[in-house]
């Protein structure tokens, strides 16, 4: 019981830092700030825990894998997703964006059945379904309110999935510092170089929103990347807690930055929702 308890503490409390990090990007996308000079200013917030276990002695313990073609096919997974996030957040509301990343159970299903080869139940299918309408009512595909970025967003999604199902799956062959760490080398790199070639001088406020949704976005990398790693045997059981994000971001989004679901997206978020609660009854009764 330890175990999903604090893993469960951890994916709600970082929830609350990707809201944080998705509410200054959505406040800053809209100005001349790329996803290259976000992640070069905010490197600093990355380098802070390899820099503290270089200084414990401890750094290259934690960067032993087993086999290094597996963080590094997850680092090539979330390469993209700075820029989907980024060219997301510049074109839709807040609520959506997180509405729709919480799409992700049913990605899970598609991971589970075609690459994990697990058996499908009755409650997968419904809770596939349910998720699918749930997921058209929110984008509203032939309404004026759909925006051809809800389908980049679904792509975030399948791609972020698809990197806590390699932490929870390959469990043993990093610790969860290493992925972190890992995960984060490619895109840095990139950002590096695109921002020689387009660099940008910001002011003190500007570098300080970004600080702040480095430490937050880097604190929730690391905190989902533990809970997800840590949790082998209850993987759907805590990934229904980031329906909070739909809460937070829902709030933020109506306070912050006067952004709100249409009824319409609404009832979906309520669907997506249901979803995923009946995919942990479905894949609990896949391992039981």
């Amino acid at each position: 019981m330890s175990h999903i308890f604090l893993s469960s503490l951890l994916i709600i409390i970082s929830t609350i830092f990707f809201i944080i990090n998705d509410g200054i990007i959505n406040y800053l996308s809209p100005q001349d700030v790329q996803f290259y000079h976000f992640i070069f200013y905010g490197t600093p917030a990355y380098l802070a825990v390899p820099l503290y276990l270089f200084i414990k002695g401890k750094l290259k313990n934690h960067l032993r894998a087993t086999n290094y073609f597996i963080p590094f096919l997850r680092a090539c997974l979330l390469l993209p997703m700075p820029l989907v996030t980024f060219l997301s957040l510049k074109n839709i509301s807040l609520p959506e964006f997180t509405t729709l990343n919480m799409s992700s159970p049913i990605m899970a299903v598609f991971y589970a059945f075609f690459l994990l080869k697990e058996k499908i139940n009755i409650f997968v299918i419904f809770s596939l379904t349910l998720g699918t309408i749930g997921v058209l009512f929110v984008i509203q595909p032939g309404f004026n309110a759909y925006n051809p970025y809800f389908l980049l967003v679904l792509f975030g999604a399948f791609i972020v999935t698809g990197s806590t199902v390699i932490v929870n799956k390959y469990n043993e062959v990093a610790s969860f510092i290493g992925y972190y760490i890992y995960g984060g080398i490619l895109i840095h790199i990139l950002s590096f170089i695109l921002f020689i070639i387009d660099p940008l001088y910001i002011n003190f406020k500007t570098f300080l929103l970004i600080s702040i949704a480095s430490i937050s976005i880097n604190s929730a990398m690391l905190l989902t990347t533990w809970a997800f790693q840590r949790s082998q045997k209850y993987y759907s059981s805590i990934f229904c807690l980031v329906y909070l994000q739909i809460l937070w971001s829902m709030l933020v989004g109506y306070f912050v930055f006067n952004e709100y679901l249409n009824v319409y997206a609404i009832f979906g978020a309520f669907l997506i929702i249901i979803s995923g609660i009946l995919s942990v009854r479905g894949q609990y009764k896949q391992v039981n």
